[in-house]
């Protein structure tokens, strides 16, 4: 016959067992969280983004090829985007983006040159740092124009840039493997002007053409699925607005 332990010989878990463990739980939990902060990547680049407005008696066609006769030194790239479906743009906007290593290349070169076709809003610069999302490299492939949509969001209270990030990477993987070709980016502002929103909670989210015809044919795929409402799916943002979208100019590019 199978002997029992005596009853005082049996585990029993007391308050402080439990607690002990409670603690314990907590603690793995903000160690697990704190392991994957650290595996967002370092920025890839420094987006300085400045709204811009076309000189009476100019066209845009006249601030690109100014842009691209001028001699640009310094920067990495430099775009003209040009508003398609934007949000109440006067008719004479653009928005130049210059695109940088960091802070420190920014400061090292920095120069505002002047312009007979344009004036920008150079006092309310914003700053982004800029991370590619999945592994598609190809914008502008063997073109310099392309389209591109933005989408501002606001990271969601409790979460942070890392999380944004962990879930727009794993959302990018799983549309390449299923035949997007477009670039995908996440900015976070991090100097310059917000829109009623805390400090260091606003985002971009951008997705570059590997061609005008090549970002054209991704929404398409992505129209005929389950859109969703407000965010993202699985993205932790909120207050997103819907998706603008421009033509995008390559002004210069230092690799080209």
């Amino acid at each position: 016959m199978r002997k029992t332990l005596p009853i005082s010989l049996k585990p029993h878990w007391g308050t402080s067992a439990l607690k002990l463990i409670s603690f314990i739980t907590v603690i793995l939990f903000f160690s697990t969280n704190s392991l994957i902060a650290q595996e967002l990547p370092s920025p890839d680049s420094l987006y300085v983004s400045t709204q811009c407005s076309i000189r009476e008696g100019n066209s845009f066609q006249d601030v690109v090829e100014e842009g691209r006769q001028g001699s640009t030194s310094g920067p990495n790239r430099v775009f003209f985007r040009q508003p398609i479906a934007g949000s109440n743009v006067a008719e004479n906007q653009f928005t130049r983006i210059v695109v940088w290593d960091n802070m420190e290349h920014w400061a090292s070169n920095v120069v505002i040159a002047s312009s007979d076709t344009y004036n920008c809003d150079n006092n309310n610069r914003r700053f982004w740092t800029n991370r590619n999302l999945g592994s598609n490299r190809n914008a502008y492939n063997g073109t310099d124009v392309s389209l591109v949509t933005t989408r501002r969001c606001t990271i969601q209270k409790g979460y942070n840039i890392s999380d944004v990030y962990t879930s727009l990477n794993n959302t990018q993987l799983e549309s390449e493997a299923n035949g997007r070709t477009s670039v995908m980016h996440v900015s976070h502002l991090l100097l310059g002007p917000s829109s009623d929103s805390e400090m260091r909670t606003t985002i971009i989210i951008r997705t570059i053409g590997e061609s005008e015809i090549g970002l054209a044919r991704d929404l398409d795929s992505s129209f005929q699925t389950n859109l969703g409402i407000g965010t993202p799916a699985n993205v932790p943002a909120e207050f997103c607005t819907d998706a603008g979208l421009s033509r995008s100019y390559i002004i210069y590019s230092a690799s080209r």
